[in-house]
Order: structure tokens, then sequence, then C-alpha cells
């Protein structure tokens, strides 16, 4: 996954609580539960019994838990079997895999070739 991040990865294991806001230029994979802004330069990850309530931005995403917000990611999107995502996409590519769940809109640009 061709991202802008340093390298590095934050984890926020299961048992992790955050209200509040989360900005940073890595890689970040959650297990726990955030309400709240997420903006990161680098991919996000949300495992399968990761929960966020909020708006997110990031590089790429990995969704495999829930999420009630809408996302913003420059490049590749990820919504896993068994995921949930309830809000507004916008990603230059999307990929949904079976037994996803997905209730919003989903924008993608347009290329200038086409």
């Amino acid at each position: 996954m061709a991202n802008k991040s340093s390298g590095e990865l934050t984890h926020l294991s299961s048992s992790t609580v955050i209200e509040g806001d989360i900005r940073l230029d890595n890689d970040i994979r959650i297990a726990g539960f955030v309400t709240g802004t997420i903006d990161t330069k680098g991919a996000l990850i949300v495992e399968q019994s990761g929960k966020i309530k909020g708006e997110i931005k990031a590089s790429s995403a990995t969704i495999a838990g829930r999420i009630h917000g809408n996302i913003e990611c420059d490049g590749l999107m990820i919504l896993e079997s068994r995921s949930c995502f309830i809000g507004d996409i916008k990603t230059r590519q999307i990929v949904i895999n079976e037994n996803a769940e997905f209730q919003g809109n989903c924008a993608m640009p347009i290329s200038e070739a086409s």
C-alpha cells in the first residue's frame, strides 16, 4: 500500500477508547473504539473489533470493523467481508468485498483521460 507515511505504525488495541480527534503522519491500526476526527497522512486499518464514529481522512483505508461517519481517502479503500460502513465515501478506488455492508454515497473522481 503506497502512502505518504513515515513507515511508523500507531496501534490502538481493542481495550482502547478515545473520545477526541487524532491527527498523525503515519499509519494507524485501530482495534478499539474512537469517537472523533481521524486525520492521517498514512494508511488507516480498522480491525474487525474496531469501531469509529466520526470523520476520517487518510491516504488509504482497509476496513474490517464498523464506521459511522464520512471518509475521504486519497488512494484505495477496501471494505472487507463483514465490515459495516455508514456514511459517505470519497476515494480514487474502492473494493467492496462480499458480505460487506455499505449505506451511503460514494464519489470517485473521473480521470482526465475519460
